[in-house]
């Protein structure tokens, strides 16, 4: 069981990874402009690109809860998941945030998506911990 946890916050990762890229409003060609005439990203585009510092210590953390023996490294692993879909989630909503129309696509289609994977990555998470708790501990 706790394999199936740890690749499913693999794919987790993948998600928070990967789906941002595609579904922020510059990759759907929309820019803003500024007085001068020169192009500059949207927040929504920033927000995809800081959900890959979110994604990478989530998919480490599914590697070390398959290939880890320990049970100190299964719940040192979970920690990490979980801290990393908070921080997913705050990308989103807080810290860097999305575009202010609401019928934008990057709210539409980015944002659910980004805070569904960071709310199952917190759960994912305590499952593994509570998982982990219940094993033996094994040297490695």
């Amino acid at each position: 069981m706790v394999k199936v946890v740890g690749v499913l916050m693999v794919v987790l990762a993948l998600v928070l990874a990967i789906v941002p890229g595609f579904t922020d409003c510059e990759s759907q060609g929309k820019v803003l402009t500024t007085a001068q005439g020169k192009a500059v990203s949207m927040k929504c585009h920033w927000t995809g690109r800081a959900e890959i510092a979110a994604a990478i210590p989530l998919g480490l953390a599914g590697v070390f809860a398959v290939a880890g023996r320990r049970r100190e490294t299964k719940r040192f692993a979970a920690v990490v998941g979980a801290a990393s879909g908070i921080l997913a989630i705050l990308f989103a909503t807080t810290l860097i945030g999305t575009c202010a129309s609401a019928s934008m696509y990057c709210n539409v289609a980015m944002k659910p998506v980004i805070l569904a994977a960071g709310i199952l990555a917190i759960a994912v998470s305590a499952v593994l911990f509570v998982l982990a708790r219940e094993e033996p501990s094994t040297a490695a």
